[in-house]
C-alpha cells in the first residue's frame, strides 16, 4: 500500500510539474467544468476536517473514556484535511507565488471585506488549534502525566465553533458566486454542516477498522457504535 502511495504521489508530482510549465489549461478546467477536482476535494475536505470535533466533545466535555483514548486520531486526521485543503487551494490559483496575497499582513488578503480571506483565517485558526491540542496530548502522554484541564479545555472549546465556521464561511463563500446559481442559496451553509458531519465520522469508522484489523491498538465497540450515531 505504501508503494502504491509512493506511485500516486510521483504521478501527481508530474501533473502539477506540467501545470506549472503550461498552465491551468491542461487541467481542461472551462467554464463549464470550473472547478473539478480541485475545489470538489477542498469542499469534502472541509467537512473531513470537522470530525475531530464529533470525538473532543464526548472525551473531554464529558469525559467519556472509550472515545478519550481514540481522540487523537480524530485531531490527526483534522490537521491532514485542513493541510489537503490548503494544498488544494494552492494548486487551484495556478501559480504558487499568488499564494502570498492570502498570508496576513504581507499580502493584500482585503480583509474583512473578502469572503476568501475570512475563509483562509478561519482555516488556519482550526489548523492551529488541532496542532496545539495534538502536541500537548502527545506531549503529555510521551511523559506519562495528566492533561491540564485549564489549558485543553478553552482550546477544544474554541475549536468547536472554528470547525462550524469553516464550513459556514466557505458555503457563503460559494454563495458569492453570481455566475453560479446554483449555489445562491441560504440553505448551502446548513447543507454542508449535515454533510460533513456525515463524512467526518463516516471516514473515521473506516479509518479504526483498518487500524482494528492491521494494528495491535484497542479500541473499544462503545466508541465505534459511539461514532456511528452521530
Amino acid at each position: 500500500s505504501s508503494d502504491l502511495l509512493i506511485l500516486l504521489t510521483i504521478w501527481g508530482a508530474f501533473g502539477y510539474a506540467k501545470q506549472l510549465t503550461y498552465g491551468l489549461g491542461v487541467t481542461h478546467m472551462s467554464d463549464s467544468v470550473s472547478w473539478a477536482f480541485y475545489i470538489g476535494n477542498f469542499t469534502f475536505l472541509v467537512g473531513v476536517a470537522a470530525a475531530s470535533i464529533m470525538l473532543v466533545i464526548p472525551a473531554y466535555i464529558y469525559q467519556w473514556k472509550p472515545i478519550k483514548e481514540i481522540t487523537i486520531f480524530g485531531e490527526l486526521l483534522a490537521i491532514c484535511a485542513v493541510v489537503m485543503c490548503i494544498c488544494f487551494i494552492v494548486v487551484d490559483i495556478g501559480n504558487p507565488l499568488r499564494f502570498w496575497h492570502m498570508l496576513p499582513i504581507i499580502g493584500t488578503m482585503n480583509f474583512p471585506l473578502s469572503i476568501l480571506a475570512w475563509d483562509s483565517i478561519v482555516l488556519n485558526i482550526y489548523l492551529l488549534l488541532n496542532l496545539l491540542i495534538v502536541a500537548y496530548l502527545l506531549f503529555c502522554a510521551f511523559n506519562k502525566k495528566e492533561y491540564n484541564k485549564s489549558f485543553i479545555t478553552p482550546l477544544i472549546l474554541l475549536s468547536i465553533p472554528m470547525a462550524i465556521g469553516i464550513h459556514t464561511v466557505t458555503a457563503f463563500l460559494y454563495n458569492a458566486l453570481p455566475a453560479r446559481p446554483f449555489w445562491n442559496s441560504a440553505l448551502l451553509a446548513p447543507r454542508f454542516l449535515a454533510s460533513a458531519f456525515c463524512s467526518g465520522p463516516a471516514i473515521l469508522l473506516i479509518l479504526f477498522q483498518i487500524l482494528r484489523k492491521t494494528t495491535k491498538f484497542e479500541i473499544r465497540n462503545e466508541a465505534i457504535w459511539k461514532i456511528a450515531e452521530y
